[in-house]
């Protein structure tokens, strides 16, 4: 896998929903293991690193714009 800082946000998005979908399967069907425990992984490395640049963007006087908040 790529190192994360070097994806765009979407992609680690895309990867986060892939690997979420993997582990839902996998402890639906009571598979443990190396597999499951890389995904485990993954997931957490993918949640820190969305994280990480929510938070970058909510330090004032970054050059990264955000979107609009529609809610």
């Amino acid at each position: 896998m790529q190192e994360l800082h070097s994806l765009e946000t979407t992609q680690l998005i895309d990867l986060l929903a892939n690997y979420t979908s993997d582990y839902t399967r996998m402890i639906t069907n009571n598979i443990t293991g190396a597999e499951y425990e890389k995904c485990k992984l993954v997931i957490k490395a993918l949640q820190a690193e969305i994280e990480f640049r929510r938070n970058i963007a909510d330090i004032p006087n970054t050059n990264i714009t955000r979107l609009p908040d529609f809610s």
